[in-house]
């Protein structure tokens, strides 16, 4: 089942947020997904999961992970991640910029049944709007 969990969250991440595929989240994450940690203007659910890889694929071009591991235990999967991208778009409520942007996370995925059903992160917000304003 590790495995599994595993490539689940891994084809959000690979497919998702850097291939673009919105639908994505369709697939992998169930309707009532509890988030624990949503960024600012994510809601609950699904949908607010495809908000937020919505906005990273509307709001970032060139987009790639530079780090992406994974550790899983039990029914949860540990992903800590670096992801770049060109700011093309609006990002975190902030116009293009055409600057570089790394961010980093760690995220804490449980699932059941091959999907996600709850969702536990620190994203390093701060770090990108220093990024964006120097």
């Amino acid at each position: 089942m590790s495995d599994e969990n595993i490539a689940t969250v891994r084809r959000l991440t690979q497919e998702g947020f850097v291939g673009g595929k919105v639908d994505i989240v369709d697939d992998v994450v169930v309707e009532d997904c509890i988030d624990h940690d949503p960024i600012p203007g994510q809601g609950q659910g699904r949908e607010g999961q495809r908000y937020t890889c919505q906005m990273v694929v509307s709001g970032l071009s060139n987009r790639s992970t530079l780090q992406d591991d994974f550790l899983a235990v039990g029914d949860t999967v540990i992903e800590n991640w670096v992801f770049q991208g060109t700011h093309t778009g609006d990002f975190l409520g902030v116009p293009a910029t055409e600057k570089q942007l790394q961010v980093r996370g760690i995220e804490i995925w449980r699932l059941a049944d091959g999907r996600i059903i709850e969702r536990w992160g620190v994203v390093d917000i701060a770090g990108v709007m220093e990024q964006i304003a120097s």
